[in-house]
């Protein structure tokens, strides 16, 4: 007999112990339970999907808003980027299934106590060109309202961002080989450039942001590439033109940033200028100041007590994280996400509420 939640007439209810061990198993987003390996929580989530367990996960985690994450879409769904046919199909998927809405929207509905079931938010952070190419088409061909986070000196055309240039100077190079000071370690070209790529970004992350500026040049110098003052056409961002005709089509605009550094690695006076400068610049280029704000990376050690202070004495109304959460909007200083995935199973978790009910309360 069906629970009633579920399409199916072959739902054996929502308290079996398949459905308990389903829902509860450990998980690939968020705080996992104890005990049960994820490979058995991916055979559970394969067993229990066309026993409608997917439409029984929405329902039970209907309070818990979805706030998805992406950065870069391109037609393959390699260098970095999610295969936009990938993209069309988890935003159609949202749209049929589930209530998406602005953060804003979600915000302002949080605030009065009336967030919405099932509610879907669509991110993008950065401000790539190819938002405007891909992304934006099927976001209002489906009808799906989004927020896009703003690094302004990259939209600006002051800068182009580090892990960016990092990838150009690799794929550029003739040399063989490198070894980056302080990394004691020379790195083989020939073997993988994507490893050393991620050797090199991952000693960046430690570094202040003069300091990592400077490595990057000891960098470009050691493999003989000369960086252009303009990011290639893969790299670019959108104008601000771009900008303002996407916002009458009623995108939302956050702050990401000027220059995308780490911000636990500034100083108070660094900070400052980061978040007052990105908001500003929002605010004379398109009429409005943001009320929004993305801490770049995202992580937890990204941010502290120090960080989100700034944030609000530079009149943002609230931040959002990189990471999931069981209350993800608990913490206005720190929203939760769920980094969108391209792969089918892992969206499908985060989307359907399958890793939210899989994660502990925070402590």
């Amino acid at each position: 007999m069906c629970c009633g939640v579920c399409a199916t007439t072959r739902c054996p209810g929502p308290h079996g112990k398949l459905w308990q061990s389903f829902f509860y198993a450990r998980h690939e987003y968020g705080q996992p339970t104890q005990g049960v390996p994820m490979r058995l929580n991916h055979l559970l989530y394969r067993v229990g999907k066309p026993l409608g367990g997917l439409h029984l996960a929405r329902h039970l985690a209907r309070k818990h808003p979805r706030i998805m994450m992406y950065h870069r879409l391109n037609p393959s769904g390699l260098e970095g980027g999610m295969a936009v046919e990938t993209f069309r199909h988890q935003m159609r998927k949202i749209r049929q299934s589930f209530n998406p809405v602005s953060l804003d929207a979600l915000m302002q509905a949080h605030d009065r106590g009336e967030t919405p079931d099932n509610a879907v938010a669509i991110t993008f952070d950065d401000g790539y060109h190819d938002f405007l190419e891909y992304a934006y088409p099927i976001l209002k061909e489906e009808g799906i309202p989004a927020t896009l986070f703003l690094t302004t000196g990259f939209t600006n055309g002051d800068l182009w961002l580090w892990p960016d240039q990092l990838r150009f100077a690799l794929e550029t190079t003739k040399a063989a080989s490198i070894e980056p000071p302080g990394i004691n370690e020379r790195l083989d070209l020939n073997a993988s450039r994507l490893q050393a790529w991620h050797a090199i970004a991952d000693h960046c992350l430690t570094l202040g942001n003069r300091e990592k500026l400077h490595f990057m040049d000891q960098v470009f110098d050691l493999l003989g590439v000369q960086m252009p003052a303009r990011p290639p056409e893969k790299y670019m961002p959108l104008s601000w033109d771009d900008v303002r005709d996407m916002v009458k089509g009623g995108l939302e605009i956050g702050s990401h940033t000027y220059s995308h550094p780490i911000l636990t690695k500034l100083d108070d006076n660094e900070l400052l200028a980061e978040l007052q400068n990105s908001r500003r610049e929002i605010e004379t280029q398109l009429g409005f100041a943001p009320k929004a704000f993305c801490y770049p990376n995202g992580r937890r050690i990204d941010f502290d007590a120090r960080i989100q202070k700034a944030v609000r004495t530079a009149g943002y109304d609230y931040a959002l994280a990189a990471y999931p959460g069981r209350h993800p909007l608990n913490d206005r200083w720190a929203i939760n996400r769920y980094a969108a995935s391209d792969a089918d199973h892992l969206f499908e978790k985060a989307l359907f509420g399958l890793s939210f009910l899989g994660m502990e309360d925070e402590r």
